[in-house]
């Protein structure tokens, strides 16, 4: 037990001196040295976990978008009226990974990694949606136009919250888009035009 702890703890530090450097610069000019000298450890121990650094990304955006899944998944659950109330839980789980999405979805991130997130959100949309999959239908314009709303007031924060945050929260994000998706552009815009 001690052991699985330690090595998720390796791992942790492996993860975020990786996106420390990320931040920074391309995958390309990312070298193991340097994750392992920034995380504390040697280039041995890094090989015990990751074959490359390309494993590293990929591991890490696996996780990052396995949490995600579950929390669009409980959210859209909420949306159609299929649980009572969304799950804290869920996001402070999401506010843990803010950072590592926005670095992802930055100009040095993964251009597939935004595409990915959209087709969970898609996904977890047509699971409580009957469509007629012969026809291509409105019903996937509209998915498109909900999930890059979705998708761009989510980034507009990630990139915004240093100077935002407190006052706009991730909470306040989600709530937003509740009560856009319940009431409507018009009837937002006048209720949060005048906060």
């Amino acid at each position: 037990m001690r052991e699985r702890h330690r090595s998720k703890e390796t791992k942790e530090r492996f993860k975020k001196a990786f996106f420390a450097l990320y931040a920074e610069k391309k995958i390309e000019k990312i070298t193991i040295k340097e994750v392992a000298e920034l995380a504390g450890f040697n280039r041995g121990t890094f090989y015990l976990y990751y074959k490359s650094i390309y494993d590293l990304l990929q591991k890490s955006e696996q996780e990052l978008l396995d949490d995600f899944a579950k929390m669009v998944d409980f959210n859209v659950k909420f949306y159609f009226g299929l649980i009572d109330a969304p799950d804290e839980s869920m996001l402070s789980n999401s506010i843990e990974h803010t950072e590592y999405i926005r670095i992802l979805n930055s100009e040095n991130g993964d251009p597939r990694f935004k595409s990915r997130m959209k087709n969970i959100i898609k996904d977890a949309y047509r699971k409580h949606i009957n469509q007629n999959n012969t026809v291509v239908s409105k019903v996937e314009y509209l998915l498109e136009y909900v999930v890059e709303a979705n998708m761009s007031i989510f980034q507009y924060w990630f990139m915004n919250r240093d100077k935002d945050f407190p006052r706009i929260s991730l909470k306040d994000v989600r709530e937003i888009i509740q009560y856009v998706d319940q009431n409507g552009f018009k009837k937002a815009f006048e209720t949060f035009a005048d906060k």
